[in-house]
């Protein structure tokens, strides 16, 4: 809702406002601030909230769906050839599916905490043809909902073996 609401904030400063000041021959710093008005929320909201996870799908091997007890050691144990994908939204709300092998992906600390694990993009990028989104590289996974999704627990685990894996690397 956030994304939405702040596209239309830079629709009606930019398209709207701001070229009727233009019209009116206010002075230029006014209209200037104005059509700033408009661009600094978008360009704000995008580059924040464009790591947020929405969900995350993680291809369980049968051996581990029979028991809970066998899910609780295949978390614990994932091995990297694991597949996943990570959804995140858009700009304008639509969902963007990254697909990866779990050892893709190692933890990090960046934009000023909002990104806590990243993976490599530039294979990704090569295969895609310029048109094409790139792919997305950095993830903010929030902690703290595993308990409102079913097997929510088993996340948490999993970003304990990506830690202990990427802190076992030389």
């Amino acid at each position: 809702m956030l994304k939405l609401s702040t596209i239309f904030v830079f629709i009606f400063f930019t398209f709207l406002v701001a070229p009727s000041y233009i019209m009116a021959a206010a002075p230029l710093h006014t209209s200037a601030a104005i059509l700033l008005c408009g661009i600094a929320p978008l360009v704000y909201v995008t580059y924040s909230a464009s790591p947020f996870v929405t969900a995350i799908q993680l291809h369980i091997p049968p051996f581990a769906r029979t028991s809970t007890e066998m899910l609780r050691r295949f978390a614990a144990n994932a091995p990297p050839t694991t597949q996943l994908e990570i959804i995140t939204q858009s700009m304008i709300g639509k969902p963007r599916v990254s697909s990866m092998k779990l050892g893709d992906l190692k933890p990090a600390n960046k934009r000023f905490g909002m990104v806590n694990f990243e993976r490599d993009t530039t294979i990704a990028n090569k295969e895609r043809k310029w048109y094409h989104f790139r792919a997305i590289g950095n993830f903010n996974v929030q902690k703290g909902n595993e308990g409102k999704i079913k097997h929510g627990w088993v996340w948490p685990e999993i970003a304990k073996t990506i830690t202990k894996r990427h802190d076992a690397k030389p």
